[in-house]
């Protein structure tokens, strides 16, 4: 599995949410205006469904991130070319570059998020501190409190509430107050007592009985839960102020059921309404939540709720959402259809080109002559561009990455001196490193000479001292493929120059990802030089891929490849536009062709994260 960031994960998930909550608030909107003559517990739970909703589609999006990233820099700028050669959409050409625009800001929106979701989950803890504190310290009120509590407990078996209710009065409260879910504390204010009739605080203590029987509490803290996460979208915010006006109101009518009539409640409420509240949190249920005045009239003369004109004004914010989404789709698909079989997400075709396309999006035209293409971004595991990735082909010199990893996972004595026999030099050897039987070399020496200047005598000398000899290096290169999975790749010795070392382009950017986990081939193969001694004298030696040597370049792990069967191959590491990208390329017809693709890829890459 792929590494992941913050800003990978969340970012587009969140940043698709803005359309995706529009829609579902516009979805509940029009649900609730239907609905408006019925029951509230019906509103109730369409409003706490489209809440839902809201928290599950972009978790689901996050989820959908995590399995297959959704890379923008490469991944949408390069795909302005067809595969068929046809021209472009210029409308597609500009949401593709809106896009690639919009991945650079996804770092800071994600911080932003962030930092919102902190400070209201901060909100949040603050307020329930706040209403425990509050009933932790009710007003001793001696024998009048013990009265109240006796009359809650009566009220409380009406409702069939099986836990333990406890009543609590409070000075420097204006409305009523509950929380708690296995013991739910009732906190009333003390001016009640002297502001109302008994029969009128008992009707505020039926409403906040009703919460209490409906584990309110539980959903409200999970409801400001799902808000604290949301918090950026206006949407959220409304659901959830309609999911506690409907509370409200189901909370009025099973407390005007066990009174029996719904007056007294009425009129508790119009004397509520005439005290100033304050600090209320959203933690807490309070008698005083949703429209007052609406609860009062609906409770005295309950009437027909007519259809008004902007009930419809939903239906907007629907089409607003589907347009954007039909937009995407249609500017995100090229104007001729790719074949199905095709998986090749930026086009590298040799020949092609575009029949019409403006000069600044020349650069996101990718051109590559190699036979076999793979480039990956190395963090997100994002295949940016393939082309004939899974054919498994002689893969040359590539073959001493493997060799390598295999002599270092040995952990044997790099400084043991080795002398070649005839079989070490058997065959080609390289122009710059010349190598003859009786030569005695380091076994850290022969791992340079065979990553750097790409020697076969020393990669064939490692071999052959490797404990158990040839066949067990054999099979230690082979348990090593094995060990990763790696079906396309065969190795059966050493150096590359057998045919049968075959692997695909999908094989070997795993391998460069396992071999840059090695300190050591990091640093030795991100050399442009080295030196070696030959009869007393100090030899240098370049390294087979001159982009090393080139300040321009920040390569980080490189390895090169030639046979008449491989053509001309490389495998590297590298940073571009700020990314760790993997690049594999086989086939290449000389060095020129493989340097040009390299080169076009690069481009590519810088042009679309700028863009």
């Amino acid at each position: 599995m792929p590494a992941h960031s913050l800003t990978d994960l969340l970012g587009w998930p969140l940043l698709n949410f803005v359309w995706q909550g529009a829609l579902v608030a516009s979805v509940c909107a029009i649900l609730l205006a239907f609905s408006r003559n019925a029951r509230p517990q019906w509103r109730y739970l369409l409003a706490c469904s489209a809440m839902l909703v809201c928290l599950l589609w972009p978790a689901l999006g996050v989820l959908k991130q995590w399995h297959d990233p959704q890379a923008i820099s490469l991944h949408s700028a390069i795909q302005m070319a067809s595969e068929l050669g046809a021209s472009l959409n210029p409308i597609w050409i500009e949401q593709s570059m809106l896009t690639a625009r919009i991945e650079a800001w996804l770092p800071l929106l994600v911080s932003v998020w962030s930092i919102g979701v902190l400070l209201m989950l901060l909100r949040l803890a603050l307020g329930l501190l706040w209403v425990y504190r509050l009933g932790q310290h009710g007003d001793d009120m001696g024998s009048l409190v013990q009265q109240w509590q006796i009359r809650t407990n009566q009220m409380a078996y009406q409702f069939a509430i099986r836990r333990k209710v406890h009543l609590k009065f409070q000075k420097d409260l204006l409305s009523p107050v509950t929380y708690g879910c296995l013991t739910p504390v009732v906190v009333m204010p003390v001016s009640l007592l002297t502001g109302m009739s008994p029969e009128m605080i008992e009707a505020l203590l039926a409403h906040e009985l009703a919460h209490i029987k409906r584990w309110d509490f539980v959903v409200n803290v999970l409801q400001n839960l799902a808000l604290s996460l949301l918090f950026y979208h206006p949407a959220v915010w409304w659901i959830s102020k309609r999911i506690e006006a409907e509370r409200e109101l189901i909370a009025d009518d099973m407390a005007a059921s066990i009174l029996g009539q719904p007056l007294p409640l009425a009129r508790a409420l119009q004397a509520l309404d005439k005290l100033q509240t304050a600090g209320l949190t959203q933690a807490a249920m309070a008698a005083n939540g949703g429209d007052l005045l609406s609860r009062i009239k609906r409770l005295v003369r309950p009437d027909v709720q007519p259809w008004h004109w902007k009930m419809a004004a939903p239906v907007l914010g629907i089409t607003g959402a589907l347009f954007l989404v039909l937009q995407t789709q249609v500017n995100a698909a090229p104007d001729q259809a790719a074949p199905a079989k095709s998986t090749i997400q930026a086009l590298a075709q040799p020949h092609s080109q575009p029949q019409s396309q403006p000069h600044s999006q020349l650069s996101a035209y990718v051109k590559t002559s190699s036979e076999h293409v793979l480039v990956m971004d190395e963090q997100s595991g994002q295949i940016l561009l393939e082309k004939n990735a899974d054919s498994a082909v002689p893969i040359a010199s590539l073959s001493k990455l493997v060799t390598a990893m295999v002599t270092l996972d040995a952990k044997l004595d790099m400084n043991e001196m080795i002398t070649l026999d005839k079989e070490d030099i058997a065959g080609w050897q390289t122009t710059q490193v010349k190598l003859y039987q009786g030569m005695r070399l380091s076994r850290q020496t022969l791992l340079e000479l065979s990553l750097i200047p790409s020697s076969n005598a020393a990669a064939q000398a490692l071999a052959r001292s490797y404990p158990g000899g040839k066949a067990m290096f054999v099979s230690a290169l082979q348990a090593k493929i094995a060990s990763q999975g790696l079906l396309a790749t065969h190795l059966e010795e050493a150096t590359g120059i057998s045919p049968n070392n075959r692997s695909s382009a999908r094989d070997l950017a795993h391998l460069v990802k396992l071999a840059a986990s090695y300190p050591q081939l990091r640093q030795l193969t991100s050399r442009s030089e080295g030196q070696y001694r030959r009869d007393g004298k100090v030899v240098d030696y370049q390294s087979t891929n001159p982009l090393i040597a080139d300040k321009n370049w920040d390569i980080s792990l490189s390895k090169t490849g030639y046979s008449k069967n491989a053509g001309r191959c490389i495998s590297m590491r590298t940073t571009i536009a700020g990314r760790p990208i993997i690049v594999v390329l086989l086939n290449a017809k000389n060095s020129d062709v493989r340097t040009d693709d390299v080169m076009h890829i690069r481009t590519a890459l810088e042009d679309a994260t700028s863009g």
